[in-house]
Order: structure tokens, then C-alpha cells, then sequence
């Protein structure tokens, strides 16, 4: 194998860890494309280690396929689902990858040791991934990134800083109230999350409650799951509303509607001059995207006051928060002032 000359002598690791998929990657620390090898597994959720060995398991393949040490290593980037205490390396209150606390860093550490371990939220790892790999200069100080996927999470670069708070939690924007009288309630505990209505499992168990209800007629949707609701996900419930299913329909307008609501939180709170939108919900970007374009172009005040941002979606899709870890381990090596 060839590899294109490295500005510095070593490689740099990224793990992104969603409620669906975990992802590992190498790279040399200028990330150049052709350097870029990486691997995904499904997450495991048999104990509150499965997460960590999983990691361990693909990095070790992946050194060993490409002939890398472990000592070349110089740093490895992880982005996790949170809530996540960035210090400390351990998941807390999580509501999407099986166990409410997960250790992360000290199994990863036992295999992986004297090599800098930097923790991030996959939110703020996937805007990282945004500023880096594909925002424009004149977004790049003031730029939001959103994933919509299994949950709901966010980043955001204000005024040239990446915004982390106590723990670095600071954008967990999934779990924000967008329906304060709401009787939906959140894998977390709560009730009117963002994330209840328009994350992919927010879309499911809507459904599934829709169903078992019987208000709203469900036939072409339960036509396409062959009457087996365990078949139910947010690609089923998308795929019957372009067919008119009534159920399916107030489901995808509610998921519509409540990300209109996000946005425009977020940018009364950030004020920025970009959002990008990932993950697997934006499998269905064609009705997803273009009423939020329009909303924000047309008739912005209904949702934000401050003039409204460009809506935007990653071209690197659910391989953003691998890169975002990339990129913070890289930043965080280089002292680049955005992590600073």
C-alpha cells in the first residue's frame, strides 16, 4: 500500500459512535483523502463494554492492515452519542445506545496506552467535521451542524469557537422542549423533545403509538410492512407518506414541522450563518429539506427573529461525525483555536 507523504511522522485515529453505528478510521494528520481507511460495525449493546471493545477491536484490524504501530499513533478522536463528560470518557444519561452509563475511556486506554485520548459529542464532532472538510470561509466562524438520525444531536461554531460547556454538552439540541403540553415522550424521560418527533426513533414509536390508536388510517403503510409493525422505521413510514398514508403523512408533517421549530431556536441562540443536516433521516432529504429552505426563505419570522440561516446538507452524510473525529484529534494536537 501507498501512502501519500505525511507532514508530520504518524497517524491520527477517529471513532464516531451513533445508536446504529459505530465507525473507525485512520488517517495521517493532514487527513488527506487517499490516506483515509476506515470501518464500521453495527453497536453493540450486550453491556455497557461492548462499545469499547467494539472500537478496540476495528482500530487493532485497521493498524494491522495497514502496517501502522500502535506507538505511530499520535492521538485518537472520539465522537459519542451523549450526554458524554468529556473529561472522564463516560457516556451518562443516554437514551440511544442501550446502557445510561457507558465507560468509554479506561477500556480504550487499557489497550490503547500513552496515546492522547480526545472525547467530543458527535455533535460538536460532526460541525468540526463541516468546518473543516466542505464549509464555505464566510461560514466557517459561525456555523451549526445537526444530525438527525436514531436521536437527534447538534454542534456549533460561534464566533470562531467551538462551544463545549461544563462537560461539553453545550449543543444536545435533540433534547430541547419544542412542545411544552407534549404527551410524547422522549427515550430519555421527558416529554416534547425535538428528538421525540423527528429523530428516526422519534418517527417509529410515534407510529407504532399511532397505530395502536387507530385515529388515522394506516392502511398503506401497514400494506408495505405486510401487516408485521415490527417492520416499522422512519424509511417505511417516509415511503407511505409519498403514497398518501394518512397516519404516515401527520407523522413525517409533525417531523417537518418540529425541525422548523429547532431551527429556529437555534438560530435565535447562535445567531449563525449556516446550518448543515446529516444523518440517516435525510435519507428522505427530498421532503425534508426543501420545506425548510422555504420556510427560512420565505417566512423566516414565524420561527426565528434573527435573519435566517443558510439550510444546507453535508455532502459527507452519515460519514461526518467520523470525520469531525478526525479533525478534533487533529485540532487538539495543532492547538487550533476553534478547540482552544
Amino acid at each position: 500500500m501507498i501512502w501519500v507523504k505525511k507532514i508530520v511522522e504518524g497517524y491520527i485515529a477517529g471513532v464516531d459512535i451513533g445508536g446504529t453505528w459505530i465507525r473507525v478510521a485512520i488517517c495521517t494528520i493532514d487527513l488527506n483523502e487517499v490516506n483515509l481507511k476506515k470501518k464500521s460495525t453495527r453497536t453493540l449493546k450486550e453491556n455497557k463494554f461492548s462499545i469499547s471493545t467494539s472500537i478496540c477491536e476495528i482500530l487493532l484490524k485497521l493498524l494491522k492492515e495497514n502496517q501502522i504501530r500502535k506507538n505511530e499513533l499520535l492521538a485518537i478522536g472520539i465522537a459519542s452519542a451523549g450526554p458524554l463528560n468529556t473529561d472522564t470518557g463516560v457516556v451518562f444519561n443516554n437514551a440511544n445506545l442501550g446502557f445510561r452509563i457507558i465507560p468509554l475511556r479506561d477500556p480504550i486506554e487499557n489497550q490503547f496506552p500513552r496515546i492522547p485520548i480526545y472525547f467530543i459529542n458527535d455533535g460538536s464532532g460532526g460541525v468540526l467535521g463541516v468546518h473543516y472538510f466542505e464549509a464555505e470561509e464566510n461560514e466557517k466562524d459561525n456555523v451549526v451542524y445537526i444530525t438527525m438520525s436514531t436521536g437527534i444531536g447538534g454542534g456549533v461554531i460561534c464566533d470562531g469557537h467551538l462551544l463545549l460547556g461544563k462537560e461539553g454538552n453545550a449543543a444536545e439540541i435533540g433534547h430541547g422542549i419544542v412542545n411544552p403540553k407534549s404527551k410524547v415522550r422522549c427515550n430519555c424521560g421527558a416529554y416534547g423533545c425535538w428528538e421525540a418527533y423527528s429523530s428516526g426513533t422519534g418517527v417509529k414509536l410515534r407510529t407504532l403509538e399511532g397505530i395502536k390508536e387507530g385515529k388515522l388510517n394506516a392502511d398503506l403503510l401497514l400494506e408495505i410492512i405486510e401487516n408485521d409493525t415490527t417492520k416499522i422505521t422512519a424509511k417505511e413510514v417516509f415511503q407511505a407518506a409519498r403514497k398518501g398514508d394518512i397516519l404516515s403523512c401527520k407523522i413525517v408533517d409533525d417531523c417537518i414541522f418540529y425541525t422548523k421549530v429547532g431551527i429556529g431556536l437555534i438560530n435565535n441562540y447562535y445567531d449563525c450563518s449556516s446550518i448543515y443536516l446529516g444523518g440517516a433521516m435525510m435519507n428522505d432529504k427530498d421532503l425534508i429539506i426543501p420545506e425548510l429552505i422555504e420556510q427560512f426563505e420565505k417566512d423566516p419570522i414565524r420561527f426565528s427573529i434573527n435573519h435566517p440561516p443558510k439550510i444546507k446538507l453535508t455532502k459527507f452524510q452519515d460519514e461526518i461525525g467520523l470525520r469531525g473525529a478526525l479533525t478534533y484529534a487533529k485540532y487538539c494536537i495543532e492547538q487550533n483555536k476553534i478547540v482552544i
